[in-house]
């Protein structure tokens, strides 16, 4: 099995932990503390998260990118995580006092301030999690198993924690002291490899300021639309609303982590190949990478339209059944940023084009928050998703445009309007089953099963998607070695 592979069966497994875990947690969760709960600590979460990217000046990106450069160079590599370590924390602190002032003047934000105090350990904590180097050299397996267990550790105690309406801060606790775990395992793991030691030298920090700069312009903005929104919407609305619309965010991105698992295996081989000149390489994987988002998005897309209801009366009860409609909507997502990652990261990042798509995110951005203006008093959480779309159309089609100037993408039309045409019975699926049985539960699992049964049906024999005809001969030769295909 090659490193690709290996790396790939890694992450899909982090991938499936992502989803499956938080799920139970979530879908517990919800049920204990409801919409008002979850609304609080998505808020909260919302705030702490934006401080976390700041402070994080581009690091998790520009850290994979240059330590897949020199992972076999143990000296140059301490010195380099040294360093990155460093302005991460200098920028967190910095950070963590504005943090301070902006929760003390805003009364919104100070009624909670416990919460946000907490939040503090949080923004601290992630300037130790690193998972930037170990991305970096590929050690995807110990990613792996140290979240496999925190998961497993995180999700029995939130049964013990979180049991009555009032312990909406007792779940918020367990995030924080989960980051904080991670952070801890990171670090210990990474001095067993490297050297890691403060250096406060201006001369050695200041080559990575402008590479950071052009990497951070892209992060905030991101940032701006990916949590904006629900701060803009706890602002403009209510937490009710905050918690339908987390709650439809929260399901309609769980695929997105399978689809996105190969863009984040792939990112660091991407570098290796355009530093080594490797352009032929380069372009393979990245068609690679485009149709295996291709592959899965659209019957993810449908599945998810057909079965909305469904999925959020299992997950989150009848109390966010107002979730439903949100969550059609954001099922595209799955699509948009599947496709604006290998454009943006996979395309424009190794090569050092950041700054384009920087242009792409900061123009997302302003519309982002024109909309969210304009959409969210109006509308509520359905203005929040909205215009959470309409930014990813752009960002996506923007980020197209100049990866197509920098590399000639190869994609098969043909092969995509297939996959959407081909895609339509995800959703009649799920329909015709409802009509035998109103159990929730029951229409979940026969929709999955033939769904599954129909997807494998479309690629191999319909479509001849080499993707899941190489997937499945793998899996026949590790099951039946012998077997001639």
């Amino acid at each position: 099995m090659s490193s690709i592979q290996k790396n790939f069966f890694y992450n899909t497994i982090l991938s499936i932990t992502q989803v499956l875990f938080p799920l139970i947690i979530f879908s517990y969760v919800a049920r204990v503390i409801e919409p008002v709960g979850i609304g609080k600590v998505s808020f909260v979460e919302s705030i702490c998260r934006y401080a976390i990217l700041i402070a994080a000046l581009g690091i998790p990106i520009y850290g994979v990118r240059e330590v897949a450069k020199l992972k076999d160079e143990k000296a140059k590599l301490s010195q380099l995580c040294s360093e990155l370590i460093t302005i991460h924390f200098i920028s967190s602190f910095l950070i963590s006092l504005l943090y301070l002032v902006i929760v003390s003047l805003v009364s919104q934000l100070s009624e909670q301030l416990n919460f946000y105090l907490f939040g503090l350990i949080m923004i601290f904590s992630n300037v130790f999690s690193i998972e930037w180097y170990f991305q970096g050299i590929g050690d995807f397996k110990f990613i792996t198993i140290r979240t496999l267990i925190v998961r497993i550790v995180t999700t029995i105690l939130v049964f013990f924690m979180v049991t009555k309406p009032e312990h909406s801060f007792n779940f918020f606790l367990l995030t924080v002291l989960t980051n904080l775990t991670i952070s801890t395992i990171n670090l210990w793991q990474a001095n067993k490899q490297i050297t890691i030691k403060f250096t406060f030298l201006y001369n050695n920090l200041k080559r990575h300021f402008i590479p950071l700069f052009l990497i951070f312009s892209t992060t905030i903005s991101i940032s701006i639309y990916v949590l904006l929104d629900t701060i803009m919407l706890g602002f403009l609305s209510d937490e009710k609303s905050v918690g339908f619309y987390s709650m439809a965010l929260k399901i309609s991105k769980i695929p997105l982590l399978f689809v996105s698992a190969l863009g984040v295996v792939l990112i660091p081989q991407l570098s290796s190949s355009f530093n080594n000149n490797d352009i032929d390489r380069f372009k393979i994987l990245i068609t690679k990478s485009i149709n295996f988002v291709i592959t899965f998005s659209f019957p993810l897309i449908f599945y998810i339209i057909g079965v909305s209801n469904e999925l959020v009366l299992v997950f989150a009860g009848e109390p966010f059944l107002g979730a439903s409609l949100s969550l059609k909507i954001l099922s595209s997502l799955v699509l948009l940023i599947g496709l604006s990652n290998i454009f943006g990261m996979q395309v424009l990042t190794p090569m050092g084009k950041d700054k384009y798509l920087t242009y792409a995110v900061l123009c997302g951005t302003v519309f982002s928050i024109s909309l969210n203006f304009f959409l969210i008093p109006l509308y509520q959480e359905l203005g929040a998703v909205i215009t959470n779309v309409i930014t990813e159309v752009i960002v996506t089609v923007m980020t197209f445009y100049f990866a197509s100037k920098f590399l000639k993408l190869e994609l098969n039309y043909t092969f995509i309007f297939k996959s959407f045409l081909l895609s339509f019975p995800f959703y009649f699926i799920s329909t015709l089953i409802s009509k035998f049985t109103p159990n929730s539960i029951i229409i979940l699992i026969v929709t999955s099963f033939f769904a599954g049964f129909y997807f494998l049906i479309m690629q191999v024999y319909l479509l001849k998607n080499e993707i899941i005809i190489d997937m499945k001969n793998n899996l026949i030769q590790k099951l039946w070695p012998n077997t001639i295909i």
